[in-house]
């Protein structure tokens, strides 16, 4: 990415997590690599706060460690990493499907099928970063169904469109095969079919971790 493309726009803390996690992704910044503030804030034409916010929002992810008195580095992202992300988050979205179920109306079947359509739209375009973006707003609207605001925030917590992006960039399917998964969880939720919900949200995440990401090993 050229220095050039940053200096036209003001960029925030969460653009700059996202730059920087895309970067850590791809394997531009290699695990054990230092990131300095300042040789950032001068490519990405920012302040080191902003730099710093963003270095802290990954370091809770553990993507990113904080060493005193040397700085920040690039953690060894593994496989098991992802498969205990994807762990919690079974838990926390079966707990949200059930209040799904009670409180699901017409119309937020409508703008969640929306969501599902648009994904399959960008899957179709080759374009991942609207996929994972309508991907994490189909399972934050079928959450946000809960009135449970504990768990909300808990699976905001979570970092989910962060670990959405690298399980979608690890995966040896392509994005077409990846969202056609989401629609048999809608069709369980526009039937009302607890069981069935619960059971194909659990199924897809679990795919996730069998069948897309076991090619990166607890090495790295």
């Amino acid at each position: 990415m050229g220095d050039n493309n940053f200096l036209k726009k003001t960029l925030y803390g969460d653009e700059i997590r996202q730059i920087l996690l895309e970067d850590i992704i791809e394997g531009k910044l290699k695990s054990g690599e230092r990131i300095v503030e300042t040789r950032w804030a001068r490519k990405l034409g920012v302040s080191q706060a902003p730099v710093r916010e963003a270095l802290k929002q990954l370091e809770s992810m553990g993507l990113v460690e904080n060493v005193p008195f040397q700085g920040a580095f690039v953690s060894n992202i593994t496989f098991e990493d992802v498969r205990h992300a994807y762990l919690v988050r079974i838990q926390l979205e079966s707990l949200g499907m059930k209040d799904a179920i009670k409180y699901v109306k017409d119309e937020d079947l409508i703008k969640i099928k929306e969501a599902l359509d648009a994904m399959e739209v960008a899957a179709e375009a080759g374009d991942i970063n609207s996929y994972v973006d309508e991907d994490v707003k189909f399972h934050q609207m079928i959450m946000e169904l809960s009135p449970n605001k504990f768990l909300m925030k808990l699976w905001k917590i979570c970092n989910i469109r962060e670990w959405t992006v690298i399980g979608t960039k690890w995966s040896q399917f392509d994005l077409t095969s990846l969202g056609k998964r989401h629609r048999e969880i809608f069709k369980a939720l526009e039937k009302r079919d607890e069981n069935k919900l619960i059971l194909e949200s659990k199924r897809h995440i679990e795919q996730l971790i069998e069948e897309h990401i076991p090619r990166h090993n607890s090495s790295g």
